[in-house]
């Protein structure tokens, strides 16, 4: 086990710091003193291994004999995206509703969390159309509760603050200037819509909706959660899923229930473009610290212009 942990964290610092590994006992002397906060001191850990190396965030799980939990850990660089106060604030609003992950413990200073391991679960399948219309059936419901929050996320302050973090390093992308003025001009005609703001989920990507072996599904990691029109969720899962078009206008009708709304169609259309823009940017950031990314940064950009282009033919 010991091995196990020292290789990864070795693979870990070198592909994204480029340092010396730590060893394991540096783990458990920086990290098990934490797990130990929302135990107790006598706990025994009977394993601890990496669980997964996220965009923002470093995974571990770990078994006790309470049960299986995970260790949540921000990321280099996640403290320039994400608001962990804010985090915390959304987690206590969701307690016991049912909806989310079952969080242990969570420190707002660090970010660094503890929930607990939903057993023999899987994640959504985006090119599943029954796993689509499930997770668009969750964000129904949960969009149904019109929950409030304090903070909001605005699309284009974020996608501005996102652009800012390169500094005086110029985009990737040689249309950058011109595509941005294209998705200003959305962002502002989605001002102008008629508008359902209460707590959306902000990042529901594919991932984040866990299914139970009992049938239920929960929505996890509510790290940018905030107030915003609530159409913009399903804009968020097509990009982050890199849906096509067709499985997008499934989305869009599994979403609508039955219930065609064209222009909350042609809003969502919008959305997906001004997110791409948002992401966009945030994975330039991203790839400037180092790390990679795949597919994930240049299909950001291309549904900023495709579907501009797809707002724009729309009838």
């Amino acid at each position: 086990m010991i091995n196990r942990v020292q290789r990864w964290v070795s693979y870990l610092i070198q592909t994204r710091e480029g340092e010396c590994a730590l060893s394991a006992q540096s783990i458990q002397k920086k990290y098990l003193p934490v797990i130990r906060k929302a135990f107790s001191d006598d706990l025994k850990i009977t394993s601890f291994i990496p669980m997964k190396l996220g965009m923002t965030n470093d995974s571990f799980i770990f078994s006790c004999g309470s049960g299986s939990f995970i260790l949540r850990l921000p990321g280099r660089g996640s403290e320039a995206l994400i608001n962990r106060k804010q985090e915390y604030e959304v987690y206590q609003l969701l307690a016991d509703r049912g909806i989310a992950d079952e969080v242990l413990y969570f420190d707002p200073e660090t970010g660094i969390k503890i929930s607990r391991y939903m057993e023999n679960a899987r994640v959504c399948d985006p090119h599943s159309k029954s796993d689509l219309s499930e997770c668009m059936r969750v964000l129904r419901d949960f969009h149904a509760l019109n929950l409030r929050i304090d903070h909001i996320f605005d699309p284009w302050e974020r996608l501005e603050y996102y652009e800012s973090l390169r500094g005086d390093m110029p985009s990737r992308y040689d249309d950058y200037a011109q595509t941005k003025e294209t998705i200003r001009d959305l962002y502002e005609w989605t001002q102008e819509q008629p508008r359902h703001v209460i707590l959306a989920h902000i990042d529901p990507v594919s991932d984040n909706f866990i299914f139970m072996p009992d049938g239920e599904v929960r929505l996890i990691d509510w790290e940018y959660a905030a107030m915003q029109d609530k159409d913009i969720d399903v804009a968020m899962f097509a990009v982050y899923s890199l849906l096509d078009k067709e499985l997008v206008d499934c989305l869009i009708r599994f979403y609508q229930n039955g219930v065609e709304d064209r222009l909350q169609k042609k809003k969502i259309y919008a959305y997906i473009a001004i997110a791409g823009l948002v992401w966009s940017n945030w994975a330039e950031f991203k790839l400037n610290n180092g790390d990679v990314l795949g597919e994930y940064a240049p299909g950001q950009y291309r549904f900023a212009k495709d579907y501009s282009a797809y707002f724009y033919a729309f009838e």
